[in-house]
């Protein structure tokens, strides 16, 4: 990760979130707003974020495990669980919020990837 985090939200995460965090300055994509990763499953979406250097933003566990087990090589994986960050107007505010604390601050796993991190609240 040379440059900062760079981040996709996986398709449980609506465009409006990553263009909220891209007007920010953070670089975001979001799945649903890409014709390449939309309607794909979790580890390909993993292997582009991998070859784009970026770390995956999901509350998918299960999938995103078999995913990592699949592309080793990833440039990171951030869960976020669903009752702290809700898929609600406010929940979701919350959840860019932390996005944008953890990118203004990354932790020292972040500097080597392939890295995990659960994201917790402010």
């Amino acid at each position: 990760m040379g440059q900062g985090l760079r981040l996709p939200l996986d398709k449980r995460y609506p465009g409006w979130l990553a263009e909220r965090l891209g007007e920010t300055g953070v670089d975001c994509a979001a799945v649903v707003l890409r014709d390449d990763l939309r309607g794909i499953d979790d580890t390909s979406v993993l292997r582009v974020a991998a070859e784009e250097d970026r770390a995956v933003v999901t509350e998918d566990v299960t999938t995103f495990s078999i995913a990592m087990s699949a592309v080793p090589a990833h440039a990171g994986v951030i869960f976020c669980h669903y009752r702290r960050f809700p898929r609600t107007r406010p929940g979701l505010v919350r959840l860019g919020d932390a996005l944008l604390a953890l990118v203004g601050d990354p932790p020292p796993a972040a500097r080597h990837a392939p890295f995990v991190w659960w994201l917790s609240n402010l």
